[in-house]
């Protein structure tokens, strides 16, 4: 869905919301996943449909913040990017093997008559295509992966 960077007490943190419910998160932190439970504090809002790019708010004790990884133990992997609806592919901007930033418009994506950019979620290489320009895909398909380069430090 989104990535964002967290800077909790002064540690950084590279953060995922993978799915969202009125009730809970499903949140990736440095590559854990973790289930978060949330609660509606002050007016009603329907947590399930995000108006705004703000990730799921959830209070923490600073003791239960993830402890950020000094050294990664293996290669950070990467991660398959899927359509957040469904479309036609318009056009694909990169391909295998291309260097990719975060943000960065990979595919073109035709919904309901409106264009949509798919953007990289964050720097790396493209590994794989999955979808052509041309096809139909459905909401959730893959439509392509990014290979994360290997690091050294966080």
């Amino acid at each position: 869905m989104r990535e964002y960077v967290l800077n909790i007490n002064g540690a950084e943190y590279r953060a995922e919301v993978k799915e969202l419910t009125a009730e809970s998160a499903k949140v990736a932190v440095n590559g854990v996943d973790y289930v978060v439970e949330l609660k509606k504090l002050g007016m009603k809002a329907d947590l399930s449909r995000p108006t705004s790019a703000e990730p799921p708010r959830s209070v923490a004790k600073p003791s239960e913040a993830p402890k950020p990884a000094t050294k990664p133990t293996q290669a950070t992997g990467g991660g398959t990017v899927k359509s957040p609806l469904p479309g036609l592919v318009l056009d694909v901007l990169v391909k295998v093997g291309d260097p990719v930033k975060a943000g960065q418009k990979i595919m073109v994506l035709e919904t309901m008559k409106m264009e949509n950019h798919i953007p990289g979620p964050f720097d790396g290489v493209i590994k794989s295509i999955l979808a052509n320009k041309g096809d139909t895909v459905s909401e959730g398909q893959a439509l392509f992966e990014i290979a994360r380069p290997d690091m050294t430090t966080l």
